[in-house]
């Protein structure tokens, strides 16, 4: 092995480390929006719905793709529409909830299932998972975040406001991976800084 494969070896590390801190950055910048505009994400997400769903009908026409999955594929995007009547207020516990994690799981096995049976490539089968099958819960994955975080004139069940120090599922994860991070700093110069002022106050 020569050193050029140890320094691409080096190089790969690093990239991969730099690519999940960009995600972890981007991802906590889109729950930051999704809190601050609510009413626009619920029209954009309503938007790439619809968008998503024509683009399953032009795969059916034109690349000839499967009807029955491509209809079940439509059913789903039916079924994740339904949160948006309480967004963003999503309750994790309730049946619309459930029922739409149950289907993201049985839509992407179902269009595995297809591509593991015929060749593609794969740009095209991480594009069409990426746009068709993942794009719209990821959607509603990051929306999670503002369950805690928005007004009550959205939900007329709710009827006290919410507390402001709440953070949604996201940001706490995103929160937890930071905090490890900060943890693994020491902190001797803030007890120094301390102790510097309790000696002064007593010479005083």
């Amino acid at each position: 092995m020569t050193l050029l494969h140890l320094l691409s070896y080096a190089a790969a590390i690093l990239a991969f480390l730099f690519l999940t801190l960009s995600l972890a950055c981007g991802l906590y910048y889109l729950a930051e929006l999704v809190e601050e505009y609510t009413v626009l994400t619920k029209k954009i997400i309503k938007k790439i719905t619809l968008m998503v769903v024509v683009i399953h009908v032009l795969l059916w026409l034109f690349d000839s793709f499967p009807f029955w999955r491509i209809l079940f594929s439509i059913m789903c995007h039916g079924a994740y529409t339904m949160n948006l009547e309480t967004f963003p207020f999503i309750n994790l516990t309730s049946l619309t909830f459930i029922t739409s994690c149950v289907l993201v799981l049985a839509d992407h096995f179902l269009w595995f299932q297809y591509f593991t049976s015929r060749y593609f490539a794969f740009v095209d089968v991480a594009a069409f998972f990426g746009i068709c099958v993942w794009l719209i819960p990821f959607s509603y994955f990051i929306s999670l975040s503002a369950n805690d975080n928005a007004l009550p004139s959205f939900d007329p069940n709710i009827g006290s406001i919410p507390s402001r120090n709440k953070t949604g599922l996201l940001k706490n994860l995103l929160n937890f991976i930071l905090q490890k991070k900060d943890d693994v700093i020491p902190t001797t110069s803030t007890s120094n800084s301390s102790n510097i002022t309790s000696i002064t106050r007593k010479s005083l």
